[in-house]
């Protein structure tokens, strides 16, 4: 019966989503990119925004932080996020589709649950564990993630922010309008493809002696290669012990090789949207992880945990991936 309720509800509330879909790509594309404000870093805030609302993953200050950012500023958030909360609200249902952590193997349509999961768990793990925590948590490519601004009970953490400019200036901007708190968190403006990012931490007063943990979420596919091995290089110079979350495309989907034409075309469509282009992958191997632990060689970093969407069974075999890579 609940789900008889929420699909009534679903089709009823529908005209209102598209309408604020509509609004929603018009903003996009007429305000955020004229602006250099990513349009990437809407799509897992999207599927977050969700699962607060739908009640499986709490997250209040991205929740509040919406109303006033440039992508669902004014009515949009309602439109599209509101009014999905709603009918889970009167239904009682939760959608599947919004669960967390997710189902396992997970699918592209249950990925961001499941790519929320690991790095939550991620930023727990090291931020808590009882020896050698990080003391200081970098999310590089900050976009709009909130969780510096849910940190573990208990945690007493030096937060950085870094990204672009436009990007944080907007971020900025929406915390506070949205009265979140910040001052823990020092932002730091750069640019992933060239070789800034540690110097511009540096300058800000980020302590490159301490245990660091970095959120390195929804990046690298954007970037050159170089800019990832220098990224690596670079997290390798840092304290034994400090550790960074990572996912990747497999090499195989960026260009486009069997299995993967066509989800690759309709991913390289869906990204050009935003006026960007995926570009890196690592090759998989026979065990997924093997072209990840042969680019780290280089960097002498090592692989601690690795999860994958997509599975054998179906018709496109594991192709995106997350990891959690340590300075051993």
């Amino acid at each position: 019966m609940r789900v008889l309720i929420f699909t009534i509800l679903v089709v009823l509330l529908l005209p209102l989503f598209l309408i604020g879909f509509v609004i929603f790509s018009w903003h996009i594309r007429r305000v955020c990119i004229p602006q250099n404000i990513s349009g990437t870093a809407s799509e897992p805030y999207t599927g977050r925004l969700a699962m607060h609302v739908v009640g499986t993953r709490p997250d209040e200050a991205g929740y509040k932080m919406a109303r006033h950012l440039p992508s669902y500023g004014g009515i949009v958030r309602f439109l599209m996020i509101d009014t999905l909360g709603l009918a889970c609200k009167i239904s009682g249902h939760k959608w599947r589709l919004f669960s967390y952590p997710g189902p396992r193997p997970s699918s592209m349509a249950t990925s961001i649950s499941h790519r929320s999961y690991f790095f939550d768990e991620s930023v727990k793990e090291i931020l808590l564990r009882s020896g050698n925590p990080a003391t200081q948590f970098v999310v590089l490519g900050s976009g709009f993630d909130t969780r510096c601004y849910d940190l573990p009970e208990g945690a007493d953490i030096k937060c950085f922010e870094v990204d672009m400019a436009p990007t944080l200036n907007a971020k900025k901007c929406a915390l506070e309008l949205a009265g979140i708190a910040h001052d823990h968190v020092t932002f730091v403006e750069t640019d992933f493809n060239q070789e800034t990012w540690m110097e511009a931490l540096l300058d800000s007063g980020f302590n490159a002696n301490l245990t660091t943990y970095i959120l390195w979420e929804g990046v690298t596919m954007y970037l050159v290669e170089e800019a990832v091995r220098d990224t690596l290089n670079l997290i390798a110079t840092l304290p034994v012990g400090s550790a960074v979350g990572m996912d990747f495309f497999s090499w195989d989907l960026i260009e486009g090789n069997p299995p993967y034409e066509k989800l690759s075309k309709a991913m390289h469509r869906s990204i050009s949207f935003y006026s960007e282009n995926l570009q890196f992958g690592i090759a998989t191997g026979e065990n997924l992880s093997d072209g990840l632990e042969e680019l780290l060689k280089e960097s002498g970093l090592t692989l601690t945990k690795f999860e994958y969407i997509g599975s054998f069974e179906d018709k496109n075999p594991p192709y995106y991936f997350f990891s959690l890579i340590e300075r051993k």
